[in-house]
């Protein structure tokens, strides 16, 4: 497999985001992966890992990447182009929020879409010190709270 050179001066913010599957799933399921392919295909995003890990009941886990889900999957189209980024500490770290018994996509994604931010502030000398994302549910409580506080 040809792992991809990342240039590091010009990356853009990277996240990550760990979505379990429904019970007794184990693949990425076909409208989650065509989001994900759509998002590539604009260039909104780059995808630097994707793993599905599943964690069993006694916490044991099992890693399967992108290249091991053979032909048929979608997936394969990102072979090519991922950096596998994720060592096997951070696997560990972040299989804790899947649930014993589960199985999850952990997908790592570079936001290309925002590239020209990083960009502008290298030219100008200033660098981007800090950053992070705000979880969704996050914002949901804060805007029903407001929402209610407004009735």
């Amino acid at each position: 497999m040809e792992v991809r050179l990342i240039d590091y001066a010009e990356l853009s913010p990277v996240d990550y985001v760990i979505v379990e599957f429904v019970a007794g799933e184990h693949n990425v399921p076909a409208a989650m992966t065509r989001s994900l392919l759509d998002l590539v295909d604009r260039g909104v995003i780059r995808v630097l890992d994707l793993l599905i890990v599943t964690k069993s009941a006694l916490g044991d886990i099992s890693v399967t990447e992108v290249e091991d889900l053979g032909e048929a999957s979608e997936l394969g189209s990102l072979t090519g182009t991922l950096a596998e980024i994720l060592a096997a500490d951070d696997i560990d770290n972040l299989a804790r929020a899947i649930r014993s018994g589960a199985t999850a996509a952990v997908i790592v994604w570079e936001n290309i879409g925002v590239a020209s931010i990083s960009a502008s502030a290298r030219q100008v000398s200033a660098q981007i010190v800090a950053q992070g994302r705000i979880p969704s549910r996050a914002i949901v409580a804060t805007l029903e709270a407001d929402h209610s506080e407004a009735d």
